[in-house]
C-alpha cells in the first residue's frame, strides 16, 4: 500500500488531462510493438509521487493504492504516470524511474513489491545526468526501443538530454513544455531580469536564441539601445522550440495546448519521435484534448 504522505502531493485537475493523454498514448505504443524480440523501455525523468491528491475536489478514495482506513470522502487521487506506465499488461519489459526529491524516491521503491514481476529501477538525482548516462549504456543496443516522458516542474529539461536521446533513433519523447506556467513567468521585464533564470533557459533551450525573441533590441530617440520584453512572447516560444525539436527527430506531432480550470494556458504536450507510426498515433491521441492548428507552422 502506498502511504498517507501522498496527501501532501497536490496537482491541479489539468493534470489528469495530461496523465490520461499520456496513458493512451504509452497502451497505444506497446500494442504496436509487440515483437518478442524487442525490449520495451519507459523511462520517466521527473517521475513524482505515485499518487497524487487534485486540488479542491472532493470524490472517493483511488483504485486500493491507498492505505484502507483513508476516509473516503476527503479527496480525490489520481494515479501518476509510473504508475500508469506499470499497470499496463502487456507493457514495457524496463522502467526507470528518476526524481530529485528522497521522499518521493522513496514513495517510487514501494512500487516493486505491488508489481513484483515489473522490471522496476529507481535512483535520486537530476533527471538529465541520468537520463544521458543511460542513453551511453543502452542507446547503441539493437533490440531496445521506448518512451521517455520528460515532465519537469519548470525549465529543467536541458535540450542536451532531448539531444541523447535523440541520437539513438530508438526512443520517443513526450515532453511537458511549461511555456506559460513556468518559463514565460521566469522571463522579466528588462529591468528585472535574472541571469540565473537567463541561463536555465539557454541549457533548456539548447541555444540563446530565445533572447532576441523575448528582448528584441530597439534604438530609442537618443541613440541608446533597449531590450524591451516582447508581446506574444509564449507563442514565439513554442515555435522556436517545435522547430529545433524538427532539427533532431525525424517526426514531431502537433503540440497540445493544456489549460486550467479557468481557461489560462499552462503547458503544451510535445511528441517527437523517429518513426511516423509513433506520429499518427500521437497525432489521434492528442486530438482528444486542444491541439493548436496543424495548419499553422511552427
Amino acid at each position: 500500500m502506498v502511504k498517507k504522505s501522498h496527501l501532501e502531493n497536490t496537482v491541479g485537475p489539468w493534470a489528469r488531462e495530461k496523465l490520461e493523454a499520456l496513458e493512451k498514448y504509452l497502451r497505444f505504443y506497446c500494442s504496436v510493438l509487440q515483437n518478442p524480440r524487442l525490449k520495451l523501455v519507459y523511462i520517466d525523468g521527473f517521475a513524482g509521487a505515485p499518487v497524487t491528491t487534485l486540488r479542491g475536489i472532493s470524490a472517493t478514495k483511488s483504485k486500493g493504492f491507498l492505505d484502507d482506513d483513508q476516509p473516503e470522502d476527503q479527496a480525490e487521487f489520481v494515479m501518476g504516470s509510473p504508475i500508469r506506465a506499470l499497470d499496463i499488461e502487456k507493457g514495457f519489459d524496463r522502467h526507470y524511474f528518476f526524481d530529485l526529491d528522497d521522499r518521493r524516491v522513496a514513495e517510487l521503491e514501494e512500487l516493486k513489491p505491488v508489481w513484483p514481476k515489473k522490471w522496476i529501477y529507481v535512483q535520486v538525482g537530476d533527471a538529465n545526468e541520468r537520463i544521458r548516462a543511460l542513453m551511453q549504456k543502452i542507446g547503441g543496443f539493437g533490440d531496445v526501443k521506448g518512451v521517455a516522458f520528460l515532465d519537469p516542474y519548470g525549465p529543467h529539461l536541458e535540450w542536451a538530454t532531448l539531444e541523447a536521446l535523440a541520437a539513438t533513433r530508438k526512443f520517443e519523447v513526450i515532453v511537458n513544455l511549461p511555456i506559460h506556467m513556468a518559463i514565460n513567468r521566469l522571463l522579466a521585464k528588462n529591468v528585472d531580469r535574472n541571469p540565473e533564470w537567463e541561463e536555465m533557459i539557454d541549457r533548456c533551450f539548447g541555444t540563446p536564441d530565445w533572447r532576441r525573441i523575448v528582448y528584441p533590441e530597439h534604438l530609442t530617440l537618443f541613440g541608446e539601445i533597449e531590450t524591451p520584453k516582447a508581446e506574444g512572447v509564449p507563442r514565439m516560444l513554442l515555435a522556436l522550440y517545435v522547430e529545433r525539436l524538427r532539427d533532431i527527430f525525424p517526426c514531431v506531432a502537433t503540440p497540445r495546448l493544456i489549460r486550467d480550470t479557468q481557461k489560462k494556458p499552462l503547458y503544451y504536450l510535445l511528441w517527437a519521435g523517429p518513426h511516423a507510426k509513433g506520429k499518427q498515433g500521437a497525432e489521434y491521441i492528442l486530438g482528444y484534448g486542444e491541439k493548436l492548428a496543424k495548419k499553422r507552422r511552427f
